[in-house]
């Protein structure tokens, strides 16, 4: 037995290793430059492809008339079947803690689904990342044959989101409540997360509850936030949408923030939270409070990475960095393709 930790620790610290090895071929500032500097979807694709570590990714792909959506299905894939092969490599996907991205998958897949029907489109299948059939709990295929919401519901009896998705059932005619089943959604996400971080031992557990519950206020705070200043919603109405989990910030403290009289109260009382005060500390300019955090969570979680040597942070952390390099890459193709400004893009972008 002695034997056996002693081999999964080394597996491990392998693990954390690779992981740190695989970072540091992230994009750089003069990367996001370049790309900004593109004037077409291809010039993009083509730079990340001559570049960049995305070049493996992108081998055999024609640049030259690559389209917006084909490239970003492309990146997209990338990041998530990199998280796989590194779970499969390293022998630890039989701990729950690691579905974590499988779930949340799952939910956002559903939650498209549901817009879809709402909408009366059925279109879902052009962006389903199909490639993860294998790890997905219900067939994503028939997911995007789904026309009713009853047939939703067929489609996951054995899911754990079936009794939520149950109790939403819409009266014939009605639209799906999306806002309700998005909120109980997102917490059973959350809630199963921090059941799976308890498997680690105290300090690990500790760590990644203040991940997940930095993640969650982060939420919170902003939808708060931009009910209070485009409808100034009362108290009871802002909790009743928000998550109602409570790590970092108490329960409490956020009734107070949703208690503001206006969004500029709620700035100021949210000025004496921590997160107020690590903006603050960052000098994030809070006249755009939405961007603030996400900026104060992007230094947050590479500071956390760079000091996490234990395997479950390194991932947690690490999973989080790469999807905020996504979504630039993302937010860059969009631009190009809709002919923003390279000044007013740059300034959107989490680095």
């Amino acid at each position: 037995m002695a034997e056996k930790r002693k081999t999964d620790g080394r597996r491990l610290n392998a693990t954390v290793a690779k992981l740190h090895a695989v970072y540091g071929k992230r994009l750089r500032q003069e990367d996001y430059s370049a790309l900004l500097s593109c004037t077409s979807v291809s010039d993009a694709a083509g730079y990340l492809k001559r570049n960049t570590y995305y070049s493996t990714l992108l081998e055999g792909i024609n640049t030259d008339s690559i389209h917006r959506g084909n490239l970003e299905n492309i990146l997209r894939r990338g990041l998530y079947e990199n998280y796989f092969r590194m779970i499969a490599f390293e022998k630890i996907g039989s701990d729950e803690f690691y579905n974590f991205l499988i779930i949340k998958t799952e939910i956002d897949e559903i939650l498209i689904c549901i817009l879809h029907l709402n909408a009366g489109t059925t279109d879902h299948i052009n962006t389903l990342p199909i490639f993860m059939n294998r790890y997905t709990s219900f067939d994503l295929m028939k997911l995007a044959q789904v026309r009713s919401y009853d047939e939703l519901l067929e489609l996951t009896p054995k899911c754990g989101y079936h009794s939520i998705l149950k109790e939403f059932r819409p009266e014939e005619g009605m639209l799906i409540n999306y806002a309700g089943i998005e909120l109980k959604l997102r917490t059973y996400y959350y809630r199963r997360l921090i059941e799976s971080v308890k498997a680690f031992g105290e300090d690990t557990e500790k760590h990644l509850n203040s991940f997940i519950g930095t993640q969650i206020d982060m939420i919170n705070i902003i939808n708060s936030y931009r009910m209070k200043r485009s409808f100034n919603s009362d108290a009871e109405e802002i909790k009743a949408r928000m998550i109602p989990i409570y790590l970092k910030i108490p329960e409490k403290k956020m009734y107070e923030l949703y208690s503001a009289h206006d969004s500029e109260e709620f700035m100021k009382l949210l000025s004496g939270t921590l997160y107020g005060r690590a903006i603050a500390e960052e000098e994030l300019d809070l006249d755009n409070p939405e961007m603030a955090f996400i900026q104060l969570k992007y230094r947050q979680t590479k500071r956390a990475f760079a000091m996490s040597w234990n395997a479950p942070e390194c991932f947690f952390t690490f999973q989080t960095l790469r999807e905020i390099e996504l979504k630039n890459i993302i937010r860059i193709i969009e631009g190009i393709r809709y002919s923003l400004p390279a000044k007013e893009l740059g300034e959107l972008l989490i680095v």
